[in-house]
């Protein structure tokens, strides 16, 4: 066990120490947990949270042209569909094993019109404006030119559309290395969390108008009645201090109308 955990650390200590890596780096990382990403997810309440946190911040319009970047094994995606918010929905993913498992979990789901898009580089073979809905959840912080994906989303996102951006607090970097050295949860693999100064200069630079912002989650997981007791602390914490302890900060963008 001890042998295991120090090969853990020894692999956290590598990801902060890379200012730089590929999208192949990342996909590498996420074909290595798709097997067992659901499972090791399934007890975390904060993971399914960004879903209907996501659908309730940014009140997502119903049947909606919607895109989801770094899809994973499509939970989201499965969720909007059944909560009637997609017409017509992509998925992007740089992990080919995670594709997979979400092509299977929305075709068994009987969902309609509807693909999968390999990511391999940062351009996207999407047409501008192509989206009323764009949605990045926990995904920035895996690409090592947050500001490069950031401006592509924006171009296929349609003047006034939505963007709906998550992304963890730098303040709990370490805690996720942590939780993936002694085994609690899996590592972030390659990966920078983003300050929220830097992420709202991204966002701008890109051609976003930030309408809302609310950090969120104090508890992600553990005993039931611990995690009720973080949602009951985080609905009376004033704003600052979730601002300050929170784990996941939100954004809800549009898209800026040129002219």
């Amino acid at each position: 066990m001890l042998g295991a955990m120090l090969r853990r650390a020894q692999e956290e200590i590598r990801y902060w120490m890379w200012s730089d890596w590929s999208l192949s780096d990342t996909a590498d990382h996420y074909d290595r947990l798709a097997a067992h990403y659901d499972e090791v997810n399934a007890d975390t309440d904060a993971h399914f949270r960004r879903f209907t946190d996501a659908l309730q911040l940014a009140q997502l319009p119903e049947e909606a042209r919607l895109l989801e970047v770094f899809a994973r094994t499509g939970e989201g995606m499965e969720y909007f569909y059944e909560q009637g918010r997609v017409s017509s929905g992509v998925c992007v993913d740089v992990s080919e094993e995670m594709g997979r498992i979400c092509r299977e979990r929305l075709a068994r789901g009987g969902h309609q019109n509807w693909r999968w898009v390999h990511m391999t580089d940062y351009r996207l073979p999407l047409a501008d404006g192509e989206f009323d809905v764009t949605i990045c959840l926990e995904t920035v912080e895996h690409v090592s030119r947050p500001d490069r994906l950031v401006a592509e989303l924006a171009r296929v996102t349609r003047p006034a559309g939505l963007f709906v951006l998550s992304t963890p607090n730098v303040l709990w970097e370490p805690v996720h290395a942590l939780a993936a050295v002694v085994g609690l949860h899996h590592s972030e693999g390659p990966h920078r969390f983003v300050s929220y100064a830097r992420l709202v200069r991204i966002v701008r630079a890109a051609g976003f108008e930030v309408m809302h912002a609310k950090t969120m989650v104090l508890v992600p997981e553990g005993p039931e009645w611990l995690v009720r007791w973080g949602d009951r602390i985080e609905n009376r914490a004033p704003r600052a201090v979730m601002e300050a302890v929170g784990l996941r900060r939100f954004l809800i963008c549009r898209r800026c109308v040129e002219g």
